[in-house]
């Protein structure tokens, strides 16, 4: 589940990094496509009023434009040099054609790609979606463990009559299981959240008084509780040994091995289930 997770993420991050690369490759490819067409009208313009000045200009007759000079007059050398305002104002209007001309083939040349900015852009904001969904996923998930480690405490933090579970600790090292299991007993109804006392009796069922039935009864109450997901996994591994050992109940391990893994696929615990599993199965399939 985890290596799943691990490529969920990879996947998205990289999906996103190409989204959003290629958006802002369409963006500027528009803002480049919408310059070229601004650029080319002003050409236009540029053109139309150049042409009529050109025009204007030409519209007088040559006899207007060109007055004899008298003969007694001093003639002005300034006079003799020929007027070229007009092909100075034509030649400027055939550049403004042949810019406008570019700057509309520039725009043409934008327009041939199709815009499929939005498209990206979609893209982008669902993957970005798909990426804060699961990392609030996983958060919610970190944030309701660490929660309820605080609210059952089960490790067994700020207990209430810890003289009483260090007795109990201490009659198990001198031999004595049963006066042990009394006392866990005793400090599990001062303190009912602290179910580590009560796995503690189920061991010492299980292993030192060799009573896996008393053993098994202890776990099956001990997974009503409300434990940390590891902690409940790995109750219903040592219930599972329980079955398929000494009870000799093949079929109540193999159910409860799936519900681990069906509740909590995550942990250690549901890993060692899956495995148990597999080997069953192979089994069988021989």
């Amino acid at each position: 589940m985890k290596a799943i997770k691990l490529i969920a993420y990879i996947l998205l991050s990289v999906c996103l990094l190409f989204s959003g690369k290629a958006f802002l490759t369409d963006f500027n490819r528009v803002t480049e496509k919408s310059n070229a067409i601004a650029a080319a009208r002003s050409m236009d313009d540029i053109d139309h009023s150049g042409y009529a000045n050109a025009v204007i200009v030409n519209e007088a007759p040559l006899s207007e434009q060109v007055e004899p000079t008298a003969p007694d007059e001093k003639a002005d050398p300034e006079s003799n040099i020929p007027d070229i305002s007009e092909e100075v104002e034509v030649v400027n209007a055939a550049d403004a054609q042949v810019a406008s001309s570019n700057a509309e083939k520039k725009s043409h040349s934008t327009t041939e790609s199709p815009n499929r900015m939005g498209y990206y852009g979609g893209i982008f904001v669902i993957t970005l979606i798909a990426l804060g969904l699961l990392a609030a996923y996983d958060f919610s998930q970190y944030s309701a463990s660490r929660v309820l480690d605080s609210l059952y405490n089960d490790d067994g933090g700020g207990m209430e009559d810890g003289d009483l579970y260090e007795s109990a600790e201490q009659e198990w090292a001198r031999g004595d299981f049963l006066e042990a299991v009394r006392i866990l007993r005793e400090y599990l109804a001062a303190n009912p959240k602290q179910q580590h006392a009560a796995i503690r009796i189920a061991e010492i069922y299980e292993k030192d008084l060799k009573n896996p039935l008393a053993a098994a009864l202890e776990y099956e109450e001990i997974l009503t509780q409300k434990l940390t997901p590891n902690r409940w996994g790995w109750s219903a591994i040592h219930l599972a040994n329980l079955y398929s050992g000494p009870m000799n109940k093949p079929e109540k391990a193999i159910q409860l091995l799936r519900d681990l893994v069906e509740k909590y696929p995550e942990t250690s615990a549901a890993e060692k289930a899956n495995q148990r599993l597999e080997l069953i199965d192979n089994g069988t399939n021989e």
